[in-house]
């Protein structure tokens, strides 16, 4: 993943136009979720506002359980309580995710690999923030 904006959407003042929700799974094949809203252009830009201004998500950026965080463009209080996700498990231990109820360009969902790997690099570009 690459980023090149101008501002980090961290930085700039503006409304949120995006929702992220986190999937962890918690043992037993329970997956918790957390949502929240954030601001960036597209998804990769909106999960960078996340993992640099949500508190906690560089931690939940390395967690064992941590499954996808799925990022949505637009803002819907309804989806964020309660996200249409579907998740399972295959027999070869990978995760799978089904969004329902929106168009599946408007839904980006990142793995914990890339997930780590954009945190690497905003921490290389940006060591202070």
């Amino acid at each position: 993943m690459t980023f090149t904006w101008k501002t980090p959407p961290w930085e700039r003042h503006e409304d949120c136009t995006h929702m992220a929700v986190t999937l962890v799974h918690t043992g037993a094949g329970q997956i918790t979720f957390s949502a929240t809203s954030l601001r960036g252009d597209d998804a990769t830009e909106a999960l960078a506002d996340f993992l640099m201004m949500n508190p906690g998500a560089r931690a939940t950026a390395s967690m064992p359980g941590l499954v996808a965080v799925v990022v949505r463009r637009g803002i819907d209080v309804m989806w964020m309580a309660q996200p249409p996700i579907e998740t399972s498990l295959s027999d070869s231990g990978e995760w799978t995710l089904a969004v329902h109820g929106v168009d599946e360009a408007d839904v980006t969902a990142f793995s914990p690999d890339q997930i780590q790997d954009l945190l690497t690099q905003l921490l290389a570009a940006y060591p202070s923030a």
